[in-house]
């Protein structure tokens, strides 16, 4: 029985090792493709969270004491430090809500002399109060605060907390100074999950229909019936991609409307922190057809894809071996858009997937190009044409379509 055994073993092991193809797929594709997923994943994370290493943080205070200015004054902390008065703040604090400057510091009257007599053990008045207004929503806002919370949280303790920092006050009862609107949150929220889901369930509509496109076709034998009709090689490659994209489409349309009304339920929690924003109120008309175009875009470029994958496997079995490690590619893509932040470098509106990224994460953001958008589906549509063309070539070969 062992011998049996360990012949069965032996046969699909050399079986295996004998189909270049589907080891490429199952053995060395997904590795390559694992490590560039973490790869590009980190380097995106990156972009996302960084800030300009030239970036110079302004930061605003109101009645700045001596040894604060101090902290805040080395240059390799970038921070530009401007005294403003207290008659100022909710201009300031209006621009950071709008996302335009940094943070802002308010420290009371006379903070050095109230914090040196001040005695946490005998004190029958609050601690002086230190606020700081940011804004989560921009990245050197987020950064710029994170610098300076640090650096007066540790003169907090130095001082054996005579001082709070961000404690509740009568204006701020729940001691929140993060100006970021529900809104604002939301988009975060949003620019980085939604591209991604939106993309990988076209991806799944086109993979669930097409490798049998072609590949069924050959294990069926009825490929080369269809081949020899009057029809040339270039309409047959053409009416399989574009029949195949109707269907796709509408898997990809499905999939979007699930996605509006379930974001809820794909975030717990997601009431508490953004209030009762609605989904629904982030799309125009302009944004819905644009969503719309960039779906139909896609559709064609995973069909035309997935059709050329098709055609050179041997049988549905492969197709999909060869297709399920693409998932991870468009994966990366998906999450371009969100990690970078959106970018209106017209060239990487020219990379497929991605470029559809950085056009969903805009229409999110309500910044939206329609020139970089048409950009990206022009790109889509071309790069969709010239597999569709590389599918018709192969349908020329004998050796690929009868193999």
């Amino acid at each position: 029985m062992n011998n049996v055994v360990f012949a069965v073993m032996k046969k699909e092991i050399i079986r295996i090792f004998n189909d270049k193809k589907l080891l490429f797929a199952a053995v060395i594709l997904p590795g390559f493709l694992v490590f560039a997923a973490i790869s590009l994943t980190g380097l995106m994370s990156d972009m996302m969270t960084g800030v300009d290493e030239n970036h110079v943080y302004e930061v605003h205070a109101v009645n700045l004491p001596d040894t604060i200015a101090t902290l805040l004054a080395p240059q390799e902390l970038r921070l530009n430090v401007m005294p403003t008065t207290l008659a100022e703040t909710p201009r300031i604090r209006e621009e950071i809500a709008d996302q335009n400057t940094d943070i802002l510091l308010v420290f009371p009257p006379n903070f050095e002399a109230d914090v040196a007599i001040f005695d946490p053990s005998t004190a029958t008045e609050p601690a002086p109060n230190v606020e700081m207004w940011s804004n989560s929503a921009r990245a050197s806002s987020a950064e710029a605060a994170s610098i300076v919370a640090a650096l007066i949280n540790a003169y907090h303790h130095s001082l054996t907390h005579r001082f709070t920092f961000n404690a509740p006050t009568a204006e701020v009862t729940d001691g929140i100074f993060d100006l970021a609107t529900a809104a604002d949150l939301m988009a975060l929220l949003l620019g980085l999950m939604l591209p991604m889901m939106f993309i990988l369930f076209i991806f799944t509509g086109c993979q669930s229909l097409v490798p049998e496109s072609v590949a069924g076709e050959k294990e069926r034998g009825t490929l080369g019936t269809l081949l020899v009709t009057t029809a040339s090689r270039k309409q047959m490659a053409l009416g399989k991609t574009l029949g195949l994209a109707f269907f796709s489409l509408l898997s990809a349309v499905g999939s979007f409307v699930g996605l509006m009304f379930s974001v809820g339920q794909m975030m717990p929690g997601a009431d508490e922190l953004i209030g009762d924003v609605s989904i629904l109120e982030f799309f125009s008309v302009q944004d819905i057809l644009l969503l719309l175009l960039i779906s139909v875009s896609l559709s064609l470029l995973f069909v035309a894809l997935l059709s050329v994958i098709s055609t050179y496997s041997k049988s549905v079995k492969e197709a999909n071996a060869v297709a399920t490690p693409m998932a991870i590619v468009v994966l990366i893509g998906g999450m371009g858009g969100g990690l970078a932040g959106g970018t209106d470098m017209l060239l990487f509106h020219l990379i497929p997937i991605f470029n559809s990224s950085l056009g969903i994460t805009a229409i999110i953001n309500s910044e939206a190009s329609v020139l970089n958008i048409t950009v990206a589906i022009v790109s889509n549509l071309v790069f969709a044409m010239i597999l569709t063309g590389v599918m018709a070539s192969m349908f020329n070969s004998e050796k690929i379509v009868f193999d």
